[in-house]
């Protein structure tokens, strides 16, 4: 009955979104939202109990995980307030006077209960071949509903996309992998101590911490990762295989794994790659670039990958090696800056590049991109060539439709064949035991 509490949730994120904000009234609008938070709960308790495996809350198995999902909320909440330190504190924007303390505690937790209730439930109904696939679908759902429509509706140009995904969505979704993580591991109440830990400090906080927005983000998505990497550690193979995400022959090996590894060996390759994915977009404060051209030689050669970190004009002084744009160009020009001048007030900076024979046009302040602080010589070809090897192939099957069938009716065919002789595995094993 998975599609029932499905339709709870949202036809109670139709009603929150649609119909509730046209009702007069603050304090009406709050008192309708938790009765429709505490009917989603009700309901999917009752839906749950009509079922023969009722099994929402596994109270001894899930304590040890709660006090897990506590501590790593409480690890991101203790490094915000560490980056706040840095940065900014504020003012939290709700009330606490004692009548506001309560309803907002009504107002935060009965929507926590009612969402994790339904989050169990579905994860919990999810077929155990296909508990990989559930654990993403259900972790987008919830990352979804988290916003309103108009937050969608609203989205207009690319960088406002890119920020939306950055500073909102992908933080919400690293939270919600993890909560679904734990919700199937422990039920509701493992994904509670982990979000209500959150919520908590969210709302009864008066001083909140205040980083800018892309450290807020990679805070808010490299705990979760990391929580989410180190739980998986301490789980047990067997309860593992029990719930789907291995099978039998990967206890062994996932056993064998494990006393030589560690939780903190994945909490480092969990830092790396998140450092590798907002690196590339600028958000922590450095840009790298591969180069692609020869204008820079000797100092810049193609393959090379330079890092560039923003600076103000005042620091940019002649023979420094800048990143601009160019009108005209699609991609930023690197070169290095030879001459520097004022007119009418503004500062203009000749640059040219080593190679060439002749200076670029003047650039303004406002063209410049950043200064190159590092250069790491060719790592840049293992992008160059796997970005020429995907062009050259995508141009020889859109040019070779006949080749590009047969490709495709081959890769289908051998998919489907191995997924019939894996289903078909578990049969083999038998008429071998049987002698047949």
């Amino acid at each position: 009955m998975w599609y029932k509490v499905l339709s709870l949730v949202l036809m109670a994120y139709v009603f929150l979104n649609l119909i509730l904000p046209k009702i007069p009234g603050e304090l009406t609008i709050y008192l309708l939202t938790i009765i429709c938070w505490l009917s989603v709960s009700f309901l999917t308790i009752k839906i749950n109990m009509k079922e023969e495996n009722a099994n929402l809350f596994s109270w001894r198995l899930s304590r040890p995980l709660i006090l897990n999902a506590v501590m790593v909320g409480t690890l991101q909440i203790v490094i915000l307030i560490f980056a706040g330190l840095f940065t900014a504190f504020g003012r939290s924007p709700y009330a606490f006077t004692p009548t506001a303390i309560i309803i907002n505690i009504a107002y935060f937790s009965s929507a926590l209960i009612a969402l994790e209730l339904s989050r169990a439930h579905l994860i919990k109904s999810c077929p155990k071949r296909k508990i990989i696939t559930g654990i993403a679908l259900t972790a987008l759902f919830y990352a979804f509903i988290s916003f309103s429509p108009a937050r969608f509706l609203t989205l207009g140009a690319s960088a406002d996309t890119a920020k939306f995904l950055a500073s909102d969505f992908l933080p919400t979704l690293a939270q919600s992998l993890l909560a679904t993580y734990l919700a199937l591991l422990g039920g509701p109440t493992a994904s509670v101590g982990y979000l209500g830990t959150l919520k908590a400090f969210e709302w009864l906080s008066p001083i909140l911490p205040n980083p800018d927005w892309p450290i807020t983000a990679l805070i808010t998505t490299l705990i979760p990762v990391i929580g989410f990497l180190t739980i998986n550690q301490t789980v047990s193979p067997f309860k593992l295989m029990q719930l789907g995400i291995i099978n039998r022959a990967e206890v062994k090996t996932r056993t064998r794994r494990t006393k030589k590894s560690s939780p903190l060996s994945w909490t480092a390759i969990a830092i790396i790659a998140v450092i590798l994915v907002w690196g590339s977009t600028g958000l922590l404060g450095f840009q790298p670039t591969i180069i692609a051209s020869g204008s820079m030689r000797p100092a810049l050669d193609v393959g090379d990958i330079a890092i560039t970190v923003p600076t103000s004009p005042e620091n940019i002084k002649v023979g420094d090696i800048i990143q601009y744009w160019r009108q005209g160009e699609s991609v930023p020009i690197m070169h290095r800056a030879i001459e520097t001048y004022k007119s009418g007030g503004t500062t203009y900076f000749i640059t040219k590049g080593d190679a060439n024979n002749a200076p670029d046009d003047p650039i303004t302040p406002t063209q410049t991109v950043g200064k190159l602080v590092i250069t790491i010589p060719k790592l840049g070809w293992i992008s160059i060539y796997l970005k020429t090897f995907i062009a050259n192939a995508w141009a020889f099957l859109t040019n070779n439709p006949a080749i590009a069938y047969i490709t495709i009716t081959i890769t289908s065919a051998t998919s489907i064949l191995g997924i019939h002789r894996y289903r078909n595995q578990p049969l083999r094993k038998l008429r071998r035991r049987l002698g047949r």
